[in-house]
């Protein structure tokens, strides 16, 4: 709540005019000063209803990408797209093919449990709070027993099968969000929906259990549901649900089961845990499909030596979020509206310190939150020579922290980042990790091109919610989180 209150301040102090002086980032020859003022007005536009939540393929995330294109175009930015994009036409835009699809409502969750009295009790979550429908699961009318899976593995080559003794046919199988401590192997989502579906399940709830991995307690996670694509490929997504944990707990209470107990004894010993509840569910929606098409917004700086100039330095930051599911709008103001309003200062600040030696090149991308769809796209059809790409660095939930900021680098040494840290002042707030997993850099390390992902540290409190909303942004956060990214820039940019 204090932190929510501190963000309100800054926002009115910045709408009233009278906000903190602008950040200045020393440098050789000159200082350059960063507008947070700027920014935090560009995350206000990008999260408002006008964009509805900036879904990929839809009008909302169409009319994204040609503001964010209309904006390099006020900047003085160079077309760098392959297709034209807004007034005249110009080649701003790079589009590829996506599925569209959209929650309707109402949305109906139902559970009624048979008590160890023999009572029945049924209660109704809230969709939003309680339960959300995974976003590309199909329109599904079904009444039927719950069947718990654990983990959802099965893996009878590493001696896990959470399936075996279990008749899951024409049944709702629920299964716990990440893996057993002693499982050795990644398992995804998707893994478990296929196994699910192949197994004869007709539909999925998902949750996060009681007992929080150390991964999970360390970014500050919670049992809510969050929102999110399956990204199920070759057959047709699993209908499925992502319901709060506490109401799963709950659930199993009412049966006469500790959830907690059950997870601590998948934790620590293999033994199955799986058994057919004394629980039905009803699960009802209606889910639209349908053809569109994402767009990548990119712009750039030409480089002004005549031999560097060939060679790239990418900024990116994804502009796509959920958009309207369920009858609820995701204004995913740090997610990521915040990476964006940072892109587009960046490109106002290089603008005006003149050309770098290497060529900039700003990718606004869409279609990250269904399975990186933009950025894959770029590094499969370039608009720059990708053996000519030095290094991409993503910038994505940028909006709020707790003062630091996260840096993943690969093929890279880790040096390269940490000197830019010391040139903008920020030594002691940027911490130097490898690889992150996820993220628009990722199709860019397959290729084997240097990237560095940027991301304020912290926890994200209303990370894939509707509570990510511009009145929690903290403009501290979006103002270290730019130093960080300047300064890094220009050294990539300006090599001796």
């Amino acid at each position: 709540m204090r932190l929510l209150t501190i963000s309100l301040v800054f926002a009115f102090l910045f709408f009233c005019g009278a906000g903190p002086p602008p950040s200045v980032l020393a440098d050789d020859s000159q200082s350059v000063a960063f507008d947070t003022t700027r920014m935090v007005k560009e995350i206000q536009v990008l999260s408002s209803p006008e964009f509805s939540g900036r879904q990929t393929g839809t009008d909302g995330g169409l009319a994204s990408a040609a503001f964010v294109a209309q904006r390099f175009r006020e900047l003085g930015l160079t077309p760098a797209g392959n297709i034209g994009l807004g007034p005249g036409k110009k080649p701003w835009g790079q589009s590829g093919p996506v599925n569209v699809t959209q929650i309707q409502e109402p949305t109906l969750l139902e559970f009624t449990v048979t008590t160890p009295a023999g009572k029945s009790n049924t209660f109704t979550p809230e969709v939003g709070t309680g339960f959300l429908p995974v976003l590309d699961s199909p329109s599904v009318h079904v009444t039927a027993p719950v069947v718990f899976v654990g983990y959802g593995i099965s893996d009878p080559a590493r001696g896990w099968d959470e399936y075996e003794g279990v008749d899951v046919r024409n049944r709702v199988v629920l299964f716990l969000r990440g893996k057993p401590s002693h499982y050795p192997k990644h398992i995804h989502h998707t893994e478990k929906e296929r196994i699910a579906r192949e197994k004869g399940a007709v539909a999925f709830i998902t949750l996060t259990g009681p007992v929080l991995s150390p991964y999970a307690a360390r970014r500050g996670m919670s049992f809510q549901p969050l929102a999110f694509y399956s990204n199920a490929t070759n057959k047709r997504p699993l209908s499925g649900v992502w319901i709060d944990g506490k109401i799963g707990t709950a659930l199993f209470k009412s049966e006469g089961l500790d959830l907690s107990a059950i997870q601590e004894t998948l934790n620590k010993n293999p033994t199955i845990q799986s058994r057919i509840l004394k629980t039905i569910v009803r699960m009802r929606w209606e889910t639209t499909s349908r053809s569109g098409s994402f767009m990548n917004v990119l712009g750039m700086i030409p480089g002004s030596n005549p031999v560097r100039q060939q060679e790239t330095i990418i900024i990116g930051a994804h502009r796509d979020h959920f958009g309207q599911q369920a009858g609820l709008m995701f204004p995913g103001a740090d997610d990521n509206a915040s990476g964006t309003a940072l892109l587009l200062e960046t490109a106002r600040i290089l603008m005006k310190s003149g050309p770098s030696k290497r060529t900039i090149l700003f990718a606004s991308f869409s279609g990250e939150e269904q399975n990186l769809l933009g950025s894959t796209w770029y590094v499969q059809h370039p608009t720059r020579p990708l053996v000519n790409t030095i290094a991409m660095i993503n910038v994505d939930h940028v909006g709020i922290g707790n003062g630091q900021l996260t840096v993943g680098v690969t093929h890279l040494p880790k040096d390269v980042a940490g000197r830019a840290a010391h040139r903008a002042g920020l030594s002691d707030k940027v911490k130097l990790y490898g690889f992150f997993p996820g993220g628009d850099h990722v199709p860019f390390a397959n290729m084997d091109i240097p990237t560095i992902a940027v991301v304020t540290a912290g926890t994200h409190p209303h990370f894939h919610q509707t509570s990510d909303t511009f009145d929690t942004i903290q403009p501290e956060r979006l103002r270290t989180a730019a130093q960080f990214v300047l300064a890094l820039t220009q050294q990539l940019a300006n090599p001796n």
